[in-house]
């Protein structure tokens, strides 16, 4: 008879992440990813659905004993660090207009979930939960779509009209040198 206690892990799974999607009898240390649907809302109410995926791996200190158990104090480690990232990713966006999100999207996500280091003033190189010593080393934006039809309808036109911009004023400038080019010609 095995002289062994197992555990089955349940953690979160799918996209949306949701409780209870995963159970497992090992806990992989890592390297590995995990992906997340977030639904984001801009200062000027532009709401946007981000698909995100995260490289991550635990890191406890390999001499320490207590600081291996730690792995194992956070019941869903993969639930709370998408809810974690999250939260914090729909701060920094919250604070900025649709028009800067779009911009500077991969800037405003990593500065929001990694920070900013003080001494260097560059984003930092991971984001570590202590209570676990999980880190996420990566954050890369899968994608970036509207989540109503009115912002991707006022989107399409957007586009549309940044288009006919660009045409009309190359025609105009063509328009112009071929005017030059026939006065020069008299």
């Amino acid at each position: 008879k095995p002289d062994e206690q197992f555990t089955v892990l349940s953690l979160s799974g799918g996209k949306p992440k949701k409780p209870h999607g995963i159970k497992a009898l090992a806990l992989q240390l890592g390297p590995d990813f995990m992906t997340d649907i977030v639904i984001v809302e801009t200062s000027d109410h532009a709401r946007l659905s981000l698909t995100l995926s995260y490289n991550w791996h635990f890191a406890p200190d390999k001499t320490s004993a207590t600081d291996a158990a730690k792995i194992f104090t956070v019941p869903d480690f993969v639930g709370d660090a998408c809810n974690t990232v999250a939260s914090r990713v729909r701060g920094s966006v919250a604070a900025c207009s649709f028009d800067e999100f779009h911009k500077n999207s991969a800037k405003i996500i990593r500065t929001s979930v990694f920070g900013v280091d003080p001494k260097t003033n560059k984003i930092r190189d991971a984001f570590v939960f202590e209570t676990n010593k999980l880190l996420i080393t990566n954050i890369d934006i899968q994608s970036v779509e509207p989540v109503d039809q009115r912002t991707r309808d006022a989107l399409q036109r957007s586009v549309q009209l940044a288009i006919e911009i660009t045409t009309s004023s190359q025609e105009a400038a063509a328009r112009h040198e071929a005017a030059r080019i026939e006065q020069e010609a008299r």
